[in-house]
């Protein structure tokens, strides 16, 4: 009943034909003379039009084009209280009339999926108050240790005339936004699967490919509403492991669904490419890398214009080498007295290869956890080589920070012409740069802040011991 009688939204029906469209909003006991109109946008909800008063003291939102289907919403001031209205391919030309201080009392003409909407919106109003005293009936009984399941009976039935009238509105009208919109609050029934060898195991499995049966992701429609990005966000961070693999997966299963509609694929594509372009999430990276190749390289994101197409391609390019998993790139820098040391020559277990800079804020705030660090790990068979990024006649300055932040523990080098190019093979475009390298350079950790890089290290050891015993 939770997700049924939760649905309490006040929503208007508006429209628009091929040429034009045209909604009226007359608003009773309003004082302002302006409101404001919005529809949502993925995880945002943005302004669309400013609309004033006429002669007759309506609003007016009209045009010569189009208006994308979907939700949109009439904001008043300044409160900003708001009702929310559905355009459709099919309807237009209407009125709508409500008082200020009553938005859920609505008039409306010529909308019949509105009028869908707004009838079970009037059903519920109904039939939740009795809902509310079965429910804290059955409260009261179970927590007097009575029986609750004549009550509970009562209340099934009351969710069950909710849902007969919920799946009369989906099969009446299976195109209107209102049914997509109740639709998509209906919940998945996962079979019980109890004789599987895993029960819940099934269960999730079975609820996960499930996940967006009911939502018509390939809908132009469903891009402006408030319920997308909502069941997206959480199929991502809810019911996918935290894996950038499962991640890339599952974004190339949604983005699959919503295909049948161009811009709903540009957009979250768009949108996902930044948030994981952005991501602080350790190896979240390789996700972005998994989009360009997948989608911008291979010619997929055909509205993004040549010079920023190059410039995402070439960012994922210069990524590419050091996603964890991969082999690091071998190097021969410097010592002080210009000895020359190449990684693949250095004995150690595990190595810490540290980009650094004299003149970086961030690592003279940093350096004492890294000295700390080696102090303690040194021993175990961690080394940490210190690659300061400095060139030419500035790298002698690299040689005396080292003596004042305390670094002669490290293996310390430079590469004064950069003749190694590190800074291409590491991506090092910002000081600190911290990789963890295994002993065969393979890149198993990176960009740890410097407080955690023991509790990291330790967990590193702990990991490969267990796998070490498992193996035996």
């Amino acid at each position: 009943m939770k997700y049924i009688l939760g649905f309490m939204l006040v929503i208007v029906s508006a429209s628009y034909s091929l040429s034009q469209h045209k909604i009226e909003f007359d608003i009773a006991n309003y004082e302002q003379d302006t409101v404001v109109i919005g529809y949502y946008l993925i995880d945002k909800q943005l302004v669309h039009d400013t609309l004033y008063p006429n002669k007759q003291g309506t609003y007016v939102l009209e045009g010569e084009e189009n208006l994308n289907s979907g939700v949109y919403m009439l904001l008043t001031l300044p409160d900003k209280e708001f009702v929310q209205f559905i355009v459709t391919e099919n309807e237009q030309n209407y009125k709508v009339t409500f008082s200020a201080d009553q938005l859920g009392a609505l008039k409306f003409d010529n909308a019949p999926d509105n009028k869908q909407l707004n009838d079970y919106v009037d059903f519920l109003k109904k039939i939740r108050p009795q809902a509310d005293i079965l429910r804290d009936s059955i409260t009261s009984l179970t927590d007097a240790g009575q029986d609750a399941t004549e009550i509970q009976k009562q209340l099934n039935e009351v969710d069950k005339l909710v849902s007969d009238y919920q799946e009369d509105m989906y099969t009446s009208h299976p195109d209107y936004i209102s049914s997509q919109m109740i639709r998509a609050n209906k919940e998945i029934i996962v079979p019980d699967f109890s004789d599987a060898a895993d029960p819940n195991v099934k269960r999730y499995e079975y609820y996960r490919a499930h996940y967006f049966d009911n939502i018509r992701m390939g809908d132009p429609a469903t891009l402006r509403t408030p319920f997308l990005h909502q069941r997206v966000n959480y199929y991502l961070n809810k019911l996918t492991p935290n894996h950038p693999d499962s991640i890339s997966n599952a974004l190339d299963y949604i983005l699959e669904k919503m295909t049948p509609s161009p811009e709903t694929f540009k957009y979250y594509l768009s949108h996902y490419l930044n948030e994981y372009a952005g991501s602080k999430i350790v190896g979240f990276d390789a996700i972005y890398v998994h989009l360009v190749d997948k989608y911008y390289a291979s010619g997929k994101a055909d509205w993004v214009e040549e010079d920023n197409l190059l410039k995402i391609v070439k960012r994922a390019n210069d990524i590419r080498p050091t996603l964890i998993g991969k082999i690091g790139a071998d190097l021969t820098v410097y010592k002080e007295d210009e000895t020359p040391i190449t990684l693949s020559d250095i004995d150690y277990e595990y190595l810490v290869l540290l980009f650094w800079a004299p003149d970086c804020g961030h690592c003279k705030k940093s350096m004492p956890d890294y000295v700390k660090f080696n102090e303690e790990w040194n021993a175990k068979g961690v080394k940490t080589l210190a690659i300061c990024t400095k060139h030419q006649d500035k790298t002698k300055n690299c040689w005396e920070s080292v003596k004042e932040k305390n670094m002669e523990g490290f293996i310390n080098a430079a590469d004064q012409y950069h003749r190694s190019k590190f800074k291409v093979k590491y991506n090092v475009t910002s000081t600190p740069k911290l990789y963890i390298l295994d002993k065969n350079r393979e890149i198993i950790m990176k960009n740890i802040v410097s407080g955690q890089l023991d509790e990291v290290m330790s967990e590193i050891i702990k990991i490969k011991k267990m796998e070490e015993e498992g193996k035996g």
